[in-house]
């Protein structure tokens, strides 16, 4: 299985990863964000080797900004991708619409934003990853206090996956204040983050993670495109019919 290689923006220790270290050049073979931490790491290293050779800072500035230049293309390409997937249709096309008068404790906003960046649309539509609920599921308690909360992230976006397993370093450490620094005493190493990929597959968000359903999509999505004879429909209209056959 492919390991998923980070941007360093959102893990700056990958450009110093050992297994990752002597990656300098951009390949074909490689990740979009994996050739984009190979550039850095030629550009931290030539702009280091030439500070040292002439004790110039302009090469140090440069370097700087270029890396926030390979920040600026890195944070564009995924605005695109964003906006992209969010322009495209889901699932079915011209389906039929239904008057289906939601409850009103149920809020349905189906309108589709255009965010800035992943980030901004994770922390604004949608139930926050704590290390109290780090999968973001319905606590009992929430039923009664919180009715009208939002749904959790999409566990499956790499980013949210990164964000849950944060949180859920911080809730062992959040129930074993005894243990001192557990990023480093329990997930110190690689064998200790597999340990913890291996048992987190035991956890995972809900289909549901409202209190109340969405009832309105849900009800479009059985009887939104359910042709009938009173519409006028010609397969509706002699679908009845004795001498009607499907051919």
């Amino acid at each position: 299985m492919t390991t998923y290689i980070p941007f360093w923006s959102n893990d700056p220790t990958i450009l110093f990863n050992k297994t990752q270290l002597g990656k300098l050049w951009p390949q074909s073979a490689m990740a979009f964000e994996e050739n984009l931490n190979a550039i850095s790491r030629l550009i931290i290293l030539l702009s280091v080797l030439g500070f040292l050779f002439t004790l110039n800072l302009n090469f140090l500035l440069i370097g700087i900004i270029t890396l926030f230049v390979v920040l600026f293309i890195y944070k564009m390409r995924k605005t695109y991708i964003i906006k992209t997937l969010l322009e495209k249709k889901e699932g079915f096309s011209d389906m039929g619409h239904i008057n289906v008068i939601p409850e009103k404790t149920i809020p349905l906003d189906n309108k589709l934003t255009n965010p800035v960046t992943l980030e901004s649309v994770l922390r604004s539509d949608f139930y926050p990853t704590t290390k109290k609920n780090p999968l973001g599921n319905v606590l009992l308690t929430e039923i009664m206090d919180d009715p009208d909360r939002k749904a959790a992230a999409p566990s499956f976006n790499v980013d949210v996956s990164e964000d849950i397993t944060r949180s859920a370093k911080k809730t062992v450490q959040y129930l074993n204040p005894d243990i001192k620094n557990t990023n480093k005493q329990l997930f110190g190493d690689l064998a200790n983050n597999f340990e913890l990929d291996w048992s987190m597959r035991n956890f995972y968000s809900m289909p549901n993670t409202r209190v109340t359903n969405d009832q309105g999509a849900y009800g479009e999505y059985l009887y939104g495109n359910m042709p009938s004879a009173k519409e006028g429909n010609a397969f509706a209209l002699v679908q009845d019919n004795l001498r009607y056959i499907l051919i």
